[in-house]
């Protein structure tokens, strides 16, 4: 990587702008749009809007920072970025700062794949525009969206590049360990392997769905035995907070679970029972990296039943669903490329 900085004309600055906005530009072959889709996926959150803008081709490299300049002035932006492809595997990115009133030039490897290319570029330009705000920390309010990308660096970034810790990037991963499930109330107990698949739809922001395959659980009365075999699906959507290699997930969480109960008996007329119980509630989950992009963990989760029975053999109860559901899980995840 190659970095070089170039000291830019003074203007006002935009840094207290309501609407604090970052305008992507591209050419050669970089998609402009593509890549305001990737960078928005980091800056959102924050309240950092990202747009695509059109900018003027041409020139030598101070001619396409004042352009890029001019363009920031008119549409009051926080800064203006322009990427291009450069010589050999390369792209250039060019980012123009009119709230520090500075622009740096970053040459950065070109991936292979389209997929990773829009998102290390994402990656890099708000490592950048991070760095050049760092500069003017003491001058940005804390509470505002450029003060809060400053913090957020300080925080969570797991490397001097910018980029976020393994579990804190956008995409898909998967997970399994041993998992419990019990009803606490005069319910059953079950165990066995568990799976999940989770989202990062932001940064910080996680959707997941799991489901288990339990053993059975047994009831007897003395005269009529029982079984229980539940399927329980589990969906979330959660908030991460991140510390070194370390991360806690918090969120809501919603629970539907098929129930079956069969019984036997040679002396007492019997029937089976089947019900799918609803429930909603919280989950939290603790995680540790250990090697690039794969964590061990421990997550849990409280459910309130909404429509769960007690089920009774022969007038004796032997499983009560009827109130909360319990859920546990250790194991080891993996995000996916």
């Amino acid at each position: 990587m190659q970095l070089a900085r170039i000291d830019a004309p003074a203007v006002p600055s935009a840094a207290n702008d309501p609407v604090v906005q970052v305008v992507v530009t591209a050419a050669q072959s970089i998609d402009a749009q593509r890549l305001a889709d990737a960078l928005r996926v980091y800056l959102d959150e924050l309240g950092i809007r990202v747009a695509a803008g059109v900018a003027p081709e041409g020139g030598d490299l101070q001619k396409q920072l004042d352009d890029a300049r001019r363009l920031g002035e008119a549409v009051r932006a926080v800064a203006v970025v322009r990427a291009e492809r450069g010589t050999g595997d390369q792209v250039k990115i060019e980012l123009v700062d009119l709230a520090t009133d500075k622009a740096l030039v970053v040459i950065v490897p070109r991936p292979a794949r389209d997929e990773d290319l829009y998102r290390a570029l994402a990656l890099k330009i708000q490592a950048v525009l991070r760095a050049t705000l760092s500069e003017a920390r003491a001058d940005l309010d804390p509470r505002s969206a450029l003060g809060r990308l400053v913090a957020q660096g300080e925080a969570g970034s797991a490397g001097s590049e910018g980029e976020p810790a393994a579990t804190a990037r956008a995409g898909l991963a998967l997970d399994a360990g041993y998992g419990l499930v019990s009803f606490p109330a005069g319910g059953p107990l079950f165990d066995g392997l568990a799976v999940r698949a989770s989202w990062r739809v932001r940064p910080t922001v996680e959707l997941g769905a799991g489901i288990a395959a339990l053993g059975t659980a047994s009831a007897s009365n003395g005269t009529v035995e029982a079984t229980a075999t539940i399927v329980p699906l589990h969906l979330s959507a959660r908030r991460a907070f991140s510390a070194g290699r370390t991360q806690l997930l918090v969120g809501p969480c919603a629970a539907a679970t098929y129930i079956k109960i069969a019984a036997s008996s040679g002396t007492t007329p019997v029937r089976s029972a089947r019900n799918l119980m609803l429930g909603l509630g919280a989950d939290g989950e603790g995680r540790l990296v250990i090697l690039g992009a794969a964590w061990l963990f421990a997550r849990a989760a409280a459910v309130v039943v909404l429509n769960g029975e007690s089920y009774d053999v022969a007038g004796a109860p032997v499983f009560d669903t009827s109130r909360v559901q319990l859920s546990a899980t250790v194991g080891a995840g993996v995000g996916l490329p």
